[in-house]
């Protein structure tokens, strides 16, 4: 063999090298998870520090190695071509033959040790492939500077020179909900994170219906109602908003504050009228969207809004700590009790509270209750399917299960005992 074709396979072979070096770089790289990245801030390596810097800039970074690695195929690709012609030259091959020969096996050479192997390798061992190759990108990143900056920069010069505002492409919804499940896969956001944000993605289909105080749970103060017996109201609901009503809840003549009765617990005169204690309250209807009643809320810098139905008349209250629960879940304060929802009596006997959603009932029990919009609680499903208003340790059967009224306040279901019959379990 000659000494020049031996040298231009030593030069494609470098050239591969490199071809790899480059595309394992990005691999390792942008494979680094947030938490790995947060830990090399706090390193006092050489090898971290220099990884965390050429992370700063990662468009710059990208575009560094996209240009080098681009030369570098390029270069291979040329080398191989003047390869072949020599050859067939040299050995009198059929040109054409020869050429797709030489397309076929600089393909697979590229795509096996430029583009497989090296990214398998750094996505496996990130930091350790990110770190070798550290020094020689930060230096690559200055020789191509110059590069990098005019095509970091092209887009905004195209145009402006045609006078044509680019468009910047905003995810659409689908796009960002496979986005955040991607980060979450890849360690960037914890699952409870992901929950929240896909929680804000469902204000815009979650009515104020589904998630509102009803009526029979409200606590409300009829006008003409004493100073004390209202503080003691306060203190024992442990509310800090209590709307007053006159004569009947449908008419609603503001919210009280806590606050606003401070100046009367130590006061021996506790005579005031109430109404001109009350604050103007928010009326909102309730097929109203979760995110549109945020923006009023925030609009009219209100914490608690009245629900109205189609009819005009209170259907509940909902309260902006109602909305962030929407998103953060459920959250306790000092006045809230955490009895649990479900209590476990034993393997078939359920003792359960008949606010409880049926969809997260259906979850928790592996229950296939239907869940219809004249009703979102357990209580109302009962209710549903006794027809009237049931009595206290009523029994009622649906596909397989009993369900027996354990407590009743004011017409209101409290609580249900279900019963799985493992026996009997036919769907309807």
């Amino acid at each position: 063999m000659e000494v020049e074709p031996f040298l231009q396979i030593i030069y494609f072979i470098v050239l591969v090298f490199f071809s790899g070096f480059f595309s394992g770089s990005e691999a390792a790289y942008f494979s680094l998870s947030k938490e790995m990245v947060d830990g090399l801030k706090e390193s006092d390596s050489h090898k971290s520090k220099r990884i965390v810097n050429l992370l700063k800039k990662p468009r710059l970074l990208l575009i560094t190695i996209l240009v080098g690695n681009t030369v570098v195929n390029v270069a291979a690709a040329s080398i191989a071509a003047i390869l072949t012609a020599d050859l067939c030259a040299q050995f009198h091959f059929s040109m054409d033959v020869a050429i797709i020969l030489e397309v076929v096996v600089v393909t697979m050479v590229l795509l096996i040790f430029s583009e497989l192997t090296p990214k398998i390798i750094a996505v496996k061992n990130p930091y350790q492939f990110a770190a070798a190759v550290s020094l020689p990108l930060i230096v690559i990143n200055y020789i191509l500077l110059p590069i990098v900056f005019i095509l970091d920069k092209f887009p905004a010069l195209l145009s402006g020179f045609f006078s044509v505002r680019l468009k910047k492409h905003l995810l659409s919804k689908d796009e960002l909900r496979t986005l955040i499940d991607f980060s979450e896969e890849r360690g960037a956001l914890e699952e409870d994170e992901k929950e929240m944000i896909h929680s804000i993605f469902e204000l815009s289909k979650t009515t104020v219906r589904e998630i509102m105080v009803p009526r029979i749970d409200m606590v409300c103060v009829k006008k003409g109602t004493t100073i004390t017996k209202l503080i003691n109201i306060i203190h024992s609901r442990g509310h800090t908003r209590i709307p007053l009503y006159c004569e009947k809840v449908d008419n609603i003549l503001g919210i009280i504050h806590a606050k606003d009765l401070l100046p009367f617990i130590k006061s021996k005169d506790k005579k005031a009228d109430l109404v001109s204690l009350a604050r103007p309250a928010a009326f909102v209807p309730e097929s109203k969207h979760i995110d549109e009643l945020l923006n009023e809320l925030q609009s009219q810098k209100q914490h608690m809004a009245i629900v109205v139905d189609e009819y005009g008349g209170t259907a509940g209250l909902i309260t902006l700590e109602d909305v962030i629960e929407e998103i953060v879940g459920e959250i306790q304060d000092e006045y809230d009790s955490e009895k649990p929802l479900v209590i476990k009596i034993d393997d078939t006997h359920f003792l359960v509270d008949a606010k409880m959603d049926i969809a997260e009932l259906n979850e928790a029990l592996d229950l296939n209750l239907p869940d219809d919009k004249s009703y979102e609680s357990l209580g109302g499903f009962i209710f549903d399917l006794i027809g009237s208003v049931p009595k206290k340790k009523q029994e009622v059967e649906y596909g397989g299960y009993k369900f027996i009224v354990e407590k009743i306040d004011r017409n209101r279901i409290v609580s249900v005992l279900i019963i799985k019959d493992h026996i009997n379990f036919t769907k309807p």
